[in-house]
């Protein structure tokens, strides 16, 4: 998946123009902080609230996803649950997030990091918060994730 595919930055937008309030998270956000692993998927951290949800369902229906009811209120199991969106992008949404101790959506939507794609600002998970929830959910993928970001973080802590 190319970060500046039509697809991904239409969705993206779509997000954006419906105040979606998301992090992107997993593979695609390690792959954006520098670390060029292949992922099938694209993951997002979506803030849990009615609002949040509502505006979530009509980004969906103004992009032609389809008019979703049940994302008003669905039970996120177990935390994630998987749409296919533009191109056949499948995208994991996810309503929690382990490893992040106190900090709440807010706090890391606070702290992301945000990239600039063709004028549309997308916020990734910090580098420093995605090593964490790695670290807790110690896949073997994540595992070797977090052994490439932590480099990562390091020689940008030496520049």
């Amino acid at each position: 998946m190319d970060i500046l595919d039509e697809d991904l930055l239409g969705f993206w937008k779509g997000l954006n123009e419906n105040n979606v309030r998301y992090i992107m998270i997993g593979g695609f956000a390690t792959r954006f902080h520098g670390f060029n692993r292949n992922t099938d998927d694209l993951d997002m951290w979506l803030e849990d609230t009615k609002e949040n949800r509502k505006n979530l369902r009509k980004a969906f229906a103004n992009l032609g996803y389809g008019d979703f009811e049940s994302l008003e209120n669905m039970e996120f199991v177990p935390g994630w649950t998987s749409f296919f969106i533009g191109g056949g992008i499948e995208l994991d949404i996810l309503t929690k997030m382990e490893g992040l101790g106190e900090l709440s959506f807010s706090d890391c939507l606070n702290m992301a990091s945000v990239a600039d794609l063709e004028g549309t600002k997308v916020p990734f998970l910090h580098i420093n918060h995605l090593i964490e929830n790695k670290k807790t959910v110690n896949r073997p993928k994540d595992q070797i994730d977090v052994i490439e970001l932590e480099k990562i973080r390091k020689l940008r802590e030496e520049e």
